[in-house]
């Protein structure tokens, strides 16, 4: 490789040069410099093309000015690949923007892959390639954790808390500004790279989502899990505001949905980046949520029985088999069930402890094994060390996955790290809240990847009948206009009908039965209710035409004046669950299904869940399970438990409806949605397309 601006008076040079050194790079590496005949003791050549052999990787920590002329003579010179450390690019306003861009297409031309620019670069650890300032003050070990960060700074905290807690790293990458390899080709690379089984990422910004998806789908495919750190949670994207789905569609929410549908594990602090990644390093995919916990402590027992709940981990009850054999061993005073506690009695008889997790890890109603206790470098000589030797031999030899974790998160000391690798114990630090976190993460992308092995995810999605728009999609359309969509393409309405005078309404009301409601159809009254454009709960004759001439005047003093095709008259419903079922449009995932509580709760308990189209009926049964209101379609108070099945079949009939229209259209909203038992019927409707507004 090539450093290119290495100098003895450039602290990053001198950074870089001390982290190949001490990790150990085996390669050529040649010190470019025009200006100085030597760099950190090493000859230098004037130029890339002096170097006289092939070289595979170019590192440029020359200023921003010079970078593209260095890009183009690496290329002159074969060098295919390169990281550009040099700031001042996009991250720094229109002129680097500028230069970005040419950076861009200087490297499309010349078919370079660049890492950066704005980046620290890389270390492979089991290749010893460690081009990343400051490696060589960490004693990183190989191992099967890859982490990826759009930050360089806070991928070099990271790296000193993955050497800090011991966690192995197969590769950890800056990618900077992204201008050509992205943390998408990361992720895609890390897929198919047999030194990675656990993929974490430090995202700041999701600059090509379609990638993401594909590279996610690949990982969940091969059983590979990631774990996100995604920052930014504030709301900046502007949503159209004919629709109650805008307010409730935001750039973190779709986010959450997007990575719940990849299979994507998010988490909320570094600590928990590391932690989950360390875990799922350990156990790979599990086979259920059933816990077996051993303890030297009746109180972290407690407390991890406490966060298992949390985290919707099972602490089964042990077989008998399993508690003949725990009584075999156990003081009288001990106490067999799950999580053990296994007394004070295990510091007298350093076998106990290993006794008791062979037989909880041979237990069949466990599918993992957690030892909770301190790794502590004896005092007298060969207690410690026996203790946890048997404990470390009945981690290793279990039939399940194993963890060893601290109560706390303090970290090993150099001895006792000695200790614990020199007896295979396989620890993850962060403390019972960590691991405990990391553990439900872990069953949780578990379950969807056995659901992936079982049911691959369909693209397909076939277009509806209806899904034709006749003449111009495009404005904003009339409640009745959007009804006869719904209807052609099957979705259960309740029956309306369109009067034109107070006569026909009543008429209307007549055929249809009382009590009904009256609504303004008009494509410029989005929302009715606001300007007095709804009369509910109509009983006889008179008022239903008195009503009718209410709305059309209330209708008529807004301005500018709206169109009124007419006043819908429908029959009123009472009793059951209304939903919310929307489709919108986001800027950067395209279309998002929406299902929460509808009607009046709509805004005020914003109790909604989210996933991109297209969808799937599983997705659909998910999102209804998501709901904190998701007790009343169970059935409550003794009303009637909805039809799951119907209900995930009509919204899913309207998913595909919306996706089958895209790309014009903006939003396709029905709220309410109401679902009592088996009958579920759109109450009201609202479409609106692209550039209504």
């Amino acid at each position: 490789m090539a450093l290119i601006g290495a100098s003895d008076r450039s602290a990053w040079s001198h950074l870089v040069h001390a982290g190949l050194t001490a990790g150990g790079f085996t390669g050529s590496v040649h010190y470019v410099n025009p200006r100085s005949p030597t760099a950190h003791g090493q000859p230098t050549v004037a130029s890339l093309t002096h170097i006289g052999e092939p070289v595979d990787l170019a590192y440029v920590m020359v200023p921003q000015q010079g970078v593209l002329a260095v890009l183009d003579e690496a290329a002159d010179a074969g060098i295919a690949n390169a990281v550009v450390l040099t700031a001042g690019f996009a991250e720094a306003g229109s002129e680097g923007q500028s230069a970005q861009h040419e950076l861009e297409e200087l490297a499309a031309q010349r078919g370079l892959a660049v890492v950066g620019p704005n980046t620290l670069g890389f270390i492979n650890v089991p290749r010893r390639v460690s081009l990343f300032p400051g490696a060589h003050m960490w004693p990183l070990v190989p191992g099967q954790v890859a982490l990826a960060s759009q930050s360089g700074a806070l991928g070099g905290t990271l790296m000193g808390y993955f050497a800090a807690e011991h966690v192995g790293l197969s590769l950890l990458v800056s990618t900077g500004n992204e201008a050509v390899v992205t943390l998408s080709d990361v992720v895609d690379y890390l897929v198919d790279d047999e030194a990675t089984d656990v993929i974490a990422l430090f995202i700041e910004a999701i600059r090509k989502p379609a990638d993401l998806l594909r590279v996610a789908e690949r990982a969940l495919a091969v059983g590979k899990p990631i774990v996100a750190l995604k920052v930014g949670r504030s709301e900046i994207s502007a949503r159209t505001a004919a629709a109650h789905t805008g307010a409730l569609v935001g750039d973190d929410r779709i986010v959450d949905a997007i990575f719940r549908q990849s299979g994507i594990i998010r988490v909320d602090s570094l600590e928990q980046l590391l932690t989950t990644a360390a875990v799922l390093a350990q156990t790979g995919p599990l086979r259920g949520r059933r816990l077996g916990v051993a303890s030297i402590s009746g109180g972290a027992c407690d407390i991890i029985a406490d966060r298992a709940q949390d985290e919707g981990i099972d602490l089964p009850p042990f077989t008998d088999a399993t508690l003949a054999a725990l009584g075999a061993v156990m003081p009288d005073y001990g106490t067999a069930h799950n999580p053990l506690d296994v007394t004070g009695a295990a510091v007298r008889d350093p076998k106990l402890f290993g006794q008791a997790l062979t037989a909880i890890g041979n237990d069949s109603v466990v599918d993992v094994l957690l030892c909770q206790m301190a790794i502590t470098v004896e005092q007298e000589p060969g207690v410690a060390t026996e203790s946890l030797a048997s404990i470390a031999t009945a981690l290793r030899q279990a039939p399940v996955p194993a963890i060893f974790c601290p109560a706390t998160g303090e970290g090993l000391a150099p001895e006792q790290r000695e200790l614990a690798t020199r007896l295979g114990i396989p620890f993850v630090g962060g403390g019972i809240d960590l691991v405990l976190s990391g553990l439900g993460k872990a069953m949780w992308w578990s379950d969807r990847y056995r659901q992936r092995a079982y049911t691959p995810k369909s693209t397909h999605v076939a277009a509806p009948v209806g899904a034709a728009v006749p003449d111009e999609g495009r404005g904003s359309w009339s409640e009745y206009r959007a009804r006869r969509l719904l209807e052609a393409n099957d979705v259960p309405i309740v029956p309306a009908i369109l009067a034109q005078d107070a006569g026909e309404a009543a008429h209307a009301a007549s055929r249809l039965g009382y009590p009904v409601a009256l609504k303004v159809a008009s494509p410029d009254l989005l929302h009715k209710s606001d300007i007095g454009g709804v009369r509910l709960d109509l009983r006889d004759e008179s008022s239903v035409r008195a009503a009718f001439d209410d709305v059309i005047e209330a209708a008529q003093r807004v301005w500018p004046a709206p169109r009124i095709e007419g006043l819908l008259v429908s029959p009123m419903r009472s009793g059951g669950v209304e939903l919310l079922t929307g489709v919108v449009r986001d800027p950067i995932w395209g279309h998002v299904l929406a299902v929460g509580l509808g009607g009046v709760w709509t805004e005020i308990f914003n109790d909604v869940t989210l996933r991109v189209l297209p969808v799937t009926a599983g997705d659909v049964e998910e999102m209804l399970g998501e709901l904190r209101g998701a007790a009343l379609l169970r059935g409550a108070r003794g009303s009637a438990p909805a039809d799951i099945g119907a209900l995930v079949d009509v919204i899913l009939r309207i998913a595909q409806l919306a996706h089958a229209l895209a790309p014009d259209l903006e939003s396709l909203e029905i709220n309410p949605l109401r679902v009592d038992g088996s009958q579920i019927e759109a109450l009201d409707a609202l479409v609106t397309w692209k550039g209504a507004w």
